[in-house]
């Protein structure tokens, strides 16, 4: 019998008739603040906005304590990226080990890893590294605006990999303003590489940001990305994560997730509930972030 895994982390209210998750149950922090010098096009910092503040290590280790007293069961750490790529954690190194020390998930979202930084991540024995994988130079260049390659971004992969941390590396499908690009070359990197386990999203792009009018992907590309991703990683657990645009544009992509294969959604529309449910799968839920899938 087939199982999926809906996975609705409290960082965003769901309730879809049948399962309701808990306030807090996963908390989002920013170790910059609202501070990004990246400043990508799809984004622009906003999404930083939404986050928990938690700009010095002590801070960091404060807050995590308060929410394990609340009941929290993980937390994502993650940052504005620096002109270079890279989200500065390694100051936070020690904090890091001990909100794991506390019993909560820990995911950290490193931006582009170096062996250092893997390395010391490794030693604070985070849960998992959510790495962004782009596969294509002007996407990096014109969207991320970075002088970086995809070889760094596969290197990245490879850092953690050689570090002995648990990846799961994301791929944005339409990053380049809602054009196929680079998936393809990403998706082969994580072929090359091995990761714990892959989360797919969909450009969702912000209001007040240059990509708001950007038409999404149309389904019939997203789907064979999802084949291919499959095909390429059978043995690999893959999620389709909560970025994606709403309505029955997300409907219809969650649906061909579950077409292909896929192992887990995050919060997925009641539709798509049911549609599992008359499939025949095993469910269940899980409140922590979709990267811990394994």
């Amino acid at each position: 019998m087939n199982n999926i895994a809906f996975y609705a982390p409290g960082v965003r209210h769901y309730d879809n008739g049948l399962y309701q998750n808990s306030v807090n149950s996963f908390v989002n922090i920013s170790i910059t603040g609202s501070e990004c010098q990246c400043r990508c096009e799809h984004c622009q910092g906003q999404l930083l906005n939404s986050m928990l503040s938690a700009t010095e290590p002590e801070l960091l280790v404060e807050l995590a304590a308060d929410l394990h007293r609340r009941d929290c069961r993980g937390v994502l750490i993650s940052g504005g990226a620096c002109q270079d790529g890279s989200v500065p954690l390694l100051r936070f190194a020690g904090a890091l080990k001990e909100v794991a020390s506390m019993g909560l998930a820990v995911v950290v979202h490193p931006g582009l890893l170096t062996d250092e930084l893997a390395k010391v991540l490794a030693h604070s024995d985070v849960t998992r590294v959510a790495l962004d994988l782009i596969g294509d130079s002007a996407t990096i260049r014109e969207v991320y605006h970075l002088t970086r390659t995809p070889e760094d971004y596969q290197n990245s992969l490879r850092a953690a990999r050689l570090a002995g941390l648990k990846a799961s590396p994301h791929i944005v499908i339409g990053l380049h303003f809602g054009e196929i690009r680079g998936e393809y070359e990403a998706l082969k990197m994580v072929a090359a590489e091995g990761a714990e386990s892959l989360v797919l999203v969909l450009l969702n792009p912000l209001r007040s940001t240059p990509m708001r009018d950007v038409v999404p992907p149309p389904a019939e590309s997203v789907a064979r990305i999802f084949k291919t991703a499959r095909e390429l990683l059978p043995n690999t657990p893959i999620a389709l994560g909560c970025a994606r645009p709403p309505g029955l544009y997300a409907r219809t992509i969650e649906r061909l997730a579950v077409e292909a294969g896929f192992n887990a959604i995050a919060y997925p529309a009641r539709e798509t509930v049911d549609y599992v449910h008359s499939l025949g799968y095993t469910v269940s839920y899980q409140e922590t972030c979709c990267g811990i899938l394994a």
